[in-house]
């Protein structure tokens, strides 16, 4: 996926999540995927993109969650990396 498509699903997501009553940090960060569930218009990736949503909130790093900037974990082992 490209960075724009992902910056305006991100956007789409959130909006929806505004617009279903989730419009304060705390509601947010309080969301449960079951309640998510119960609603028609959110399907699976969809879902995925609402939990990140919340869980960049509670690490305050929505911004960069929703401009598709991804900080990559320095503990995580390279691939194919033999030097």
């Amino acid at each position: 996926m490209d960075k724009e498509k992902t910056i305006r699903e991100r956007f789409r997501v959130f909006e929806k999540l505004v617009n279903i009553g989730y419009n304060t940090d705390n509601k947010i960060i309080n969301l449960k995927v079951e309640e998510l569930l119960s609603q028609p218009n959110f399907n699976r990736s969809e879902l995925v993109i609402a939990v990140g949503i919340k869980n960049s909130l509670a690490s305050k790093k929505l911004v960069a969650f929703l401009c598709g900037i991804e900080e990559k974990n320095n503990n995580t082992r390279k691939e194919n990396n033999y030097e």
